[in-house]
């Protein structure tokens, strides 16, 4: 045992107890007698992954840790928008765009470039369509023409001259084209020979987007009040979804014919749009009041860039929003908060289901296999959607505000339409054959020692998860942390080879050789033990008797205390105590407490001045040889049982009394002539401040005689004490 000073029973030297100091003797002191309680630092959720710095990996909203795919550009495109992508039969890539209204566009192989295929008079080309028979379309606005691109005449009609924008366009197995179309809400049908008919009337300003499924049944989204409508092959118009959001900007139907519905409310969440949103305004009809951002991808074409780069400038988190996550999949769902957005699926047989939630715009949906592709803005944030696993992962993050368009590849690629700049950038279909998380630095409070390194996730085949750790004793990682430990692959738990220190961080590299395979990591766990440290003893309260006033004797010492522990760990507590010239302290408590009080029942002691002495220990957290203990006296105070002394010395009708207590003050006197009422009397100086006071009583109006006078008095403690005298007044 180490003598610790006026602590005396403390097992480690007090200086210990300063962290700076505990770095510099750690070395020298014995491992197995420092080191308390194990603990352990868990990371998993996208709460915990979503904060640490990451390189070609993505962490989707349950926080599943994987590789991500490169990002690449395809060419300069001068364009401010690419409102839509389409590929022909031939491999051709269409792009439409504006502020300028031209069609682009890209034959196949890596070395081509971006053409102009149409260079229209409109301000917009806003949405394209293929037919079965390779002829290219495009909508445009303000002047609502549907132009054939494919053809060097670009021919151009026109489905009424009251439509100014022609929204989208969606071709049937037949060839016939159908326009949705504003500002009437109006579904329009072109036929093989060129002919304009209306389909459908609706009540909407606009008819924002048009799917055709395997069916033949037309579907068309609305603004305004957020409704889906079916359009039979019999010509039969039913409303098949209301979403609570009021603009269903983008269709999708399925590989086995259920649709996908994205939506795309500003932070009016499911009110009514005003009139007039799609009006040109600043050359972008399909604005919804957010703030543009600069788009740059790569500098060179074909350079590959990092689609895990998420910058954390959306409204929320993906934790931030589990309870908006909790109704995905579910067959009724609720209403939208104030800017949340949704992609709904309707079965065939018209059940909806919703499948994502975010507060973000959906413009574009895409499928890659099992896979449904989420484009959204202001913050160009495109997620990944595992609908059987009830799961999204924002996959990628562009610089740009908007992903306006998306075209999936037959091999697995992605094409991507920006906005504010226009650009198209390609999403390889393959993941990356490397990538890392270096978590944040992890405090752990104290200088530890750190054990077993875990890791739980998946390692399809020709993947692989290694981990590494590393520690120092400084905040942020310098020359001085030690270097990065080697590599473990294995997923249980085995040594983390990390210096005892204060701090410590892990790196985890997610690797696959099978660019179609990725490992997935869920959970990263480091055991710890931190060097045991003594309770610290902030307060010891005992009371002052010589502030009571005595109108209760003291026959309890109410003892309270003040205690904490460095490592939190569980105390309990022992209460001794010695009166002044005892040779040995005393136990107050038969077996150790865990309460922070003690009521003392004093009335077996002598009166006195006593200490209390308080020894905390935190051995219900530790084993015997590494509990420590810390101790504290308090200060001295009085146990008073003992009465005042009270001297009467009697003259004629007076008295003069004399009192005195050995341990408190004086707080109160009275008398009684012949046994009648008692009468409150005070010192002569008018005080009751001292252990001794002199009173004097005048009795003028005694008959004479003989006569019993009776003096009575309390001290602070409570303790009464009485005297008695024969009074004699004389004639």
């Amino acid at each position: 045992m180490i003598d610790n000073g006026s602590t005396g029973r403390t097992r480690i030297p007090r200086f210990l107890a300063l962290f700076g100091s505990i770095g510099v003797v750690l070395a020298a002191l014995d491992p197995i007698s420092v080191f308390a309680k194990l603990e352990t630092w868990r990371q998993e959720g996208a709460s915990a992954f979503g904060k640490h710095h990451r390189e070609r990996v993505v962490i989707s909203d349950k926080g599943n840790v994987r590789l991500s795919r490169a990002l690449a550009t395809t060419g300069e495109l001068a364009a401010a928008r690419v409102w839509d992508l389409a590929r022909s039969g031939d491999g051709v890539v269409y792009a439409a765009t504006g502020d300028a209204g031209k069609v682009f566009r890209r034959a196949p192989g890596a070395s081509s470039s971006w053409e102009v295929a149409l260079d229209a008079a409109d301000g917009q080309a806003l949405c394209l369509a293929i037919a079965p028979d390779g002829k290219v379309y495009v909508g445009t606005g303000p002047t609502g023409q549907v132009v054939e691109v494919s053809d060097a005449n670009h021919p151009a009609s026109r489905p009424d001259p009251k439509v100014q924008y022609v929204w989208d366009l969606a071709a049937d197995a037949k060839g016939n084209l159908f326009a949705a179309t504003g500002p009437d809400g109006q579904l329009w049908k072109r036929d093989t020979g060129g002919a304009w008919s209306l389909v459908y009337d609706s009540k909407a300003m606009h008819l924002l987007s048009v799917a055709v499924a395997p069916d033949g049944a037309v579907y068309a989204g609305s603004d305004g009040e957020g409704l889906i409508y079916r359009i039979g092959p019999d010509g039969k118009v039913s409303v098949v979804y209301d979403a609570p959001q009021s603009e269903v900007r983008t269709l999708l139907i399925g590989p086995d014919g259920s649709l996908y519905a994205g939506t795309a409310a500003d932070a009016g969440g499911g009110s009514p749009r005003p009139t007039g949103l799609f009006s040109l305004r600043d050359s972008d009809p399909r604005s919804s009041g957010s703030d543009d951002q600069a788009v740059t991808v790569a500098d060179e074409p074909g350079a590959a860039v990092d689609a895990a780069v998420i910058q954390e400038k959306r409204p929320e988190a993906p934790q931030a929003k589990s309870a908006a996550k909790a109704s995905a999949g579910s067959a009724a769902p609720k209403a939208a908060s104030a800017g949340e957005n949704a992609v709904y699926r309707i079965d065939r047989d018209g059940v909806a289901r919703e499948g994502f939630r975010e507060k973000v715009l959906i413009f574009s949906l895409a499928r890659l296999g099992d896979r449904l592709l989420v484009g959204t803005g202001p913050d160009g944030v495109l997620y990944e959607v595992r609908e059987d696993e009830n799961e999204s992962t924002p996959i990628a993050k562009l610089d740009t505000g908007e992903i306006l368009s998306m075209l999936a590849e037959p091999d697995g690629g992605l094409w991507i339409g920006t906005g504010d700049p226009g650009s198209v950038v390609k999403l390889a279909a393959e993941y990356a054959d490397h990538g890392e998380l270096v978590s944040d630095v992890f405090d752990a409070k104290l200088p530890s020692r750190f054990g077993a390194l875990s890791w739980r996730g998946d390692t399809p085949e020709g993947s692989a998860i290694r981990l590494q750790v590393r520690s120092g004793n400084v905040g942020e990682p310098d020359e001085t942390w030690s270097d990065w430990s080697a590599e473990q692959t294995d997923s249980g738990r085995s040594s983390a080879q990390a210096p005892a220190a204060r701090f410590v961080q892990y790196r985890a590299r997610l690797s696959t050789t099978d660019p179609k395979r990725t490992p997935d990591l869920r959970e990263v766990s480091l055991s710890y033990r931190s060097t045991n440290l003594p309770p610290e003893i902030s307060k010891l309260e005992t009371p002052d008797v010589s502030t009571a006033d005595g109108t209760s004797r003291q026959t309890k010492v109410n003892i309270r205390w003040e205690v904490s522990d460095p490592n939190a760990d569980d105390l309990h507590y022992q209460v001794q105590v010695r009166k002044e010239g005892w040779p040995a302290w005393i136990n107050l408590t038969e077996t150790p407490t865990t309460e922070k009080s003690y009521a003392w029942d004093s009335t077996a002691f002598p009166s006195g001045r006593y200490q209390v002495r308080l020894i905390a220990g935190d051995r219900p957290s530790n084993s015997p040889d590494e509990a420590l203990e810390r101790e504290k006296e308090s200060a001295p105070f009085i146990v008073d049982h003992d009465p005042p002394q009270v001297t009467i010395t009697p003259g004629d009708r007076k008295a003069t009394v004399a009192l005195i207590d050995s341990f408190t003050r004086l707080v109160k006197a009275e008398y009684a002539v012949d046994g009648g009422a008692w009468t409150s009397i005070f010192p002569d100086d008018g005080l009751f401040d001292t252990q001794t006071e002199q009173l004097t009583i005048a009795l003028p109006d005694l008959k004479a005689g003989a006569h019993l006078l009776m003096v009575r008095a309390v001290d602070a403690a409570g303790n009464t004490g009485s005297g008695d005298a024969l009074i004699t007044a004389k004639d």
